[in-house]
């Protein structure tokens, strides 16, 4: 999921696909709906490819990781611009 939100080497394919439809660019830019998504995708390949049994929670605990680690993320990002700003007005 981050790779497919965040990653510097898919931009030019996620801003073309996010360009065909307003709802696809809405998907790219939640990361619960995004990791729901890639729960279903994985689960498919799992199904398909390794011919293991349906796990119909997997798209569910997909989504519960990826939106807090983004959430996660985010906040140490926060507070990290928070802190560099503090140490700036110190100087």
């Amino acid at each position: 999921m981050c790779i497919l939100k965040y990653g510097s080497i898919l931009n030019i394919p996620r801003n073309f696909i996010c360009s065909l439809h307003p709802k696809i660019k809405e998907l790219f830019n939640c990361s619960l709906c995004l990791g729901f998504w890639v729960g279903v995708f994985i689960g498919l390949c799992d199904y398909y490819i390794f011919m293991t049994d349906v796990n119909y929670y997997l798209p569910l605990i997909s989504a519960g990781v990826c939106w807090f680690g983004d959430s996660l993320l985010m906040m140490i990002q926060t507070i990290e611009v928070y802190l560099d700003k503090k140490l700036e007005d110190m100087e």
